[in-house]
C-alpha cells in the first residue's frame, strides 16, 4: 500500500514530468545506455548545431555577443532551454521548470533592445538557473521536503531573483537538493538522485548539486547556490565547475526559503557556480551593481571594486592535509599540481597546516545541531516521510541548547574564531613574507558513489563556513584509477576513525573520472581579491 506522504511524492514528480514539453525532450531510443557512465559530451552528440554553439559559449561571451546583436534573448534562452531538459534526461536533475516565464521574459528584452538598441543591465539575456530554495513568483517551492508541497505557486520572488532581473537575468528552471539541505548529496523523498556527468555512479555533490549538475552539463553557465557547510563548494569541485563562496552580508539573502531559517549560529550564504572564473567575476560585479544593500538589511554596503594582482610573485600557503582525516590519492595529486603550476610560474609556496581545525570542526557540528534538530524533524513529521539517511546526523543523538548553552556556545565560537584569525595574521612564509592566499583541498575524494552514505568529512569546507572566510573553487583534475592508486591508509589523523572509513572507501575504480577542485582562499568580505588570486592560479594550472 502507498502511504499517503509517497502519494503526494508521486504527483509531484508526474507535475513536473508534464512541465517537460515533448518538443524539447530527446527520444529515449536515442539517448545513451545506462553503462555509459561519462555523458558530459552527449549534448554535443544529440543537439542541433546552433544550440551548441550558443551553450558552449561562457556567461561572459553570451551578454557580449547578445549586447551586439548577434543572439536574441529568445535564441540564447531556447537553446540552453533544450539542453537543460537533456541534462535532465540524463542526470535527474530538476525540481521546477518553467520555460513558458523564461521565453516571455527573453521576448520582452528582445523588444526593449529592437525599441532602444540598448540592453537593460549586464546580464541582458542570460539564462540562470537556480537551486530550488529560490523562490520564483508563480512557481512552487518544496525544498525536497513532501511536507512542503502545496502547489500554490510563489507570490513574490527573493531578492536576489528580483535584482537579477532588474540586471537582465532570464530564469527557467530550478534544481535538485537533499532533503533539509543537510547533506553533501543531491537526493529526496520528491525527486530522487541526481548524478554526476563525468560518472552517474557517483554524486555531483549537494546540497546545491542540481547546480553542479546542470552547469557542468552546461544547461546554465551560471547557477546560484547556497553554502553552509561547503553546499556550493563541494557540487563545484565534484562537478569540475568554478564556484564562490562568498562572505555573509556580502550578497543578499532575503526571502530565500532555508532549514535552520534565522539561526544565527552557522550562517548559509548563496552565491555562483559557474563553467569560467569570468562568469563568476560577471555574476558578483552585476549583482552588487544593484546595490542590494538597499533591498537586505544584512547585507554591507560594499560596491564592486575590481582589484589588481600585484606585478610580483604571489605567496600561497599549501595545504594537503589537515592533520584530521587525510584525503584520497586523487585529491592529493590535485593538490601537488597546483603546488607544481604555481611553483613553475614563479611563485612562493611553503606547507601550511590550519590552527587546530579539529576544535572548529567541533564547533562547527554544534552550530548545526543548536535546535537538537528540531526544524527538520518537524518538516519530515508533518507529512510522515522518512527524509533520507544523510541527515541522521542532524536529527539524532542531540538535543536543543538551552539559553545559557547558546550563550556558552557564542563565546566558544568567538575565541575559536579570534585565535584562528591571530594564527593566519602570524603566518610567514620561509622567506618572510605574508601570504596573498591559502589553498586547501574541497573534499577528501573525488566525489562518492552516489546515495550512498559515503561522505564521511566535511572539515575541509565547513571550517571556513565557521570563519566567514572567502572561498573560490577552481577544478583542477579527474580522478584516474591507473595513477591514483590506493596507499596505506594513514590512520593518523585526529578522527581516526573516520579517516579509517574514508581510506576503506577508496577503490579506485568506484571513483573513475570523478573531478577534483581545490579551494583558493582569503580573509572576510575579500571576494574581488580572491577571484583576481584564484585567476592566477587557474591560469598557473593552464600554462
Amino acid at each position: 500500500m502507498v502511504a499517503p506522504w509517497e502519494e503526494k511524492a508521486l504527483a509531484k514528480r508526474a507535475k513536473l514530468a508534464a512541465s517537460i514539453s515533448k518538443e524539447y525532450l530527446i527520444p529515449e531510443s536515442e539517448l545513451p545506455p545506462a553503462d555509459r557512465l561519462d555523458v558530459s559530451q552527449v549534448p554535443k552528440e544529440l543537439l542541433p548545431k546552433e544550440v551548441v554553439e550558443i551553450t558552449e559559449l561562457t556567461a561572459t561571451e553570451i551578454v557580449n555577443a547578445v549586447a551586439k546583436g548577434t543572439y536574441s534573448a529568445v535564441e540564447v534562452t531556447t537553446a540552453f532551454i533544450k539542453r537543460a531538459v537533456l541534462a535532465h534526461q540524463l542526470l535527474n536533475i530538476f525540481t521546477e521548470f518553467f520555460p513558458e516565464i523564461a521565453l516571455k521574459r527573453a521576448g520582452e528584452l528582445d523588444d526593449y533592445y529592437k525599441s532602444t538598441g540598448k540592453t537593460i543591465g549586464p546580464l541582458h539575456g542570460l539564462p540562470i538557473s537556480l537551486k530550488d530554495q529560490f523562490r520564483v513568483k508563480g512557481v512552487e517551492t518544496c525544498m525536497g521536503y513532501v511536507a512542503w508541497i502545496t502547489n500554490e505557486p510563489e507570490k513574490e520572488n527573493s531578492t536576489i531573483v528580483d535584482l537579477l532581473l532588474d540586471a537582465g537575468a532570464v530564469f527557467f528552471v530550478k534544481t535538485n537538493i537533499p532533503t533539509s539541505l543537510m547533506a553533501a548529496e543531491s537526493r529526496n523523498c520528491v525527486f530522487g538522485q541526481t548524478v554526476n556527468a563525468y560518472n552517474r555512479t557517483l554524486a555531483p555533490g549537494g546540497s546545491s548539486g542540481g547546480e553542479g549538475a546542470i552547469v557542468s552539463m552546461r544547461g546554465a553557465t551560471i547557477g546560484i547556490g547556497t553554502d553552509i557547510g561547503g553546499s556550493i563548494r563541494i557540487p563545484s569541485s565534484f562537478s569540475g565547475v568554478y564556484g564562490l563562496r562568498p562572505s555573509h552580508e556580502r550578497f543578499p539573502y532575503l526571502k530565500v526559503a532555508n532549514s535552520l531559517e534565522f539561526s544565527e549560529s552557522i550562517v548559509s550564504v548563496d552565491g555562483p557556480l559557474a563553467v569560467s572564473l569570468a562568469d563568476l567575476t560577471l555574476f558578483s560585479k552585476a549583482l552588487l551593481g544593484q546595490e542590494p544593500w538597499k533591498h537586505d538589511p544584512r547585507v554591507a554596503p560594499l560596491p564592486f571594486k575590481d582589484y589588481e594582482v600585484p606585478p610580483r610573485p604571489l605567496v600561497f600557503a599549501i595545504e594537503s592535509n589537515d592533520g584530521v582525516v587525510t584525503p584520497h590519492p586523487p585529491v592529493l595529486r590535485a593538490i601537488a599540481m597546483v603546488t607544481e603550476a604555481l611553483t613553475k610560474a614563479g611563485h612562493e609556496v611553503f606547507d601550511f597546516k590550519p590552527y587546530k581545525p579539529e576544535e572548529g570542526m567541533s564547533v562547527a557540528m554544534r552550530a548545526f545541531t543548536v535546535d537538537g534538530g528540531e526544524n527538520i524533524r518537524g518538516d519530515l513529521e508533518k507529512s510522515g516521510e522518512p527524509g533520507i539517511p544523510d541527515i541522521l546526523p542532524f536529527i539524532s543523538g542531540s538535543k536543543a541548547l538551552t539559553m545559557p548553552e547558546l550563550f556558552t556556545f557564542n563565546k566558544d565560537k568567538l575565541e575559536y574564531k579570534t585565535a584562528f584569525l591571530e594564527y593566519m595574521n602570524a603566518v610567514r612564509s620561509p622567506s618572510g613574507k605574508k601570504i596573498d592566499a591559502w589553498i586547501r583541498p574541497t573534499t577528501v575524494s573525488a566525489s562518492v558513489p552516489a546515495g550512498q552514505l559515503k561522505i564521511r568529512y566535511l572539515g575541509y569546507t565547513a571550517l571556513l563556513n565557521l570563519l566567514d572566510y572567502t572561498s573560490v573553487v577552481i577544478p583542477v583534475t579527474k580522478a584516474d584509477p591507473t595513477i591514483d592508486v590506493p596507499a596505506t591508509a594513514p590512520g593518523n589523523g585526529v578522527f581516526k576513525d573516520v579517516e579509517h572509513k574514508v581510506w576503506e572507501d577508496y577503490v579506485p575504480e568506484d571513483f573513475k573520472n570523478g573531478p577534483v577542485g581545490i579551494q583558493v582562499i582569503g580573509g572576510r568580505l575579500e571576494e574581488e581579491r580572491m577571484l583576481a588570486v584564484a585567476g592566477v592560479v587557474d591560469a598557473a594550472l593552464k600554462a
